[in-house]
């Protein structure tokens, strides 16, 4: 008997980096300075330690929306997703969770979301950032 396993390999993320680092739809140039509009780029500077397509581990934190694209109270912290048969897989690659408590506790769940599981404690601080001011907008 044969059997033909069929084996997807994923490209490493200093190749994706490459390939995408000069040439993809969300660069966005102003007065020589280059900014990234992707998604689950927390910073939106672009480079690779931000980049949120490139990099296997990434994290995003954006408006809490309605399904008539209203913002609403609290934020959706995104991660990616550590199954291997999940990230072969893009609708299921991402980790999304709604958080809508108060801002102390909100803070809380994404320290320990990123410090707390290992998963990247170098983005902390600048998703605390970005929830600070996704509560600010909201809020006022």
């Amino acid at each position: 008997f044969f059997f033909c396993l069929l084996v997807q390999t994923i490209m490493s993320s200093e190749l994706t980096w490459q390939l995408i680092r000069k040439h993809n739809c969300f660069i966005r140039r102003r007065n020589g300075v280059t900014f990234s509009a992707e998604p689950n780029n927390l910073t939106n500077k672009h480079a690779f330690k931000w980049s949120g397509l490139a990099n296997p581990d990434a994290v995003g934190v954006d408006f809490n929306r309605d399904e008539q694209g209203n913002i609403k109270r609290g934020c959706v912290l995104s991660t990616k997703s550590r199954k291997s048969s999940n990230r072969r897989q893009p609708a299921k690659q991402w980790n999304k969770v709604t958080l809508t408590r108060d801002f102390r506790r909100v803070a809380k769940t994404i320290r320990s979301q990123t410090e707390g599981k290992f998963y990247r404690r170098d983005l902390t601080n600048a998703a605390l950032a970005r929830w600070s001011q996704i509560n600010r907008t909201s809020t006022a």
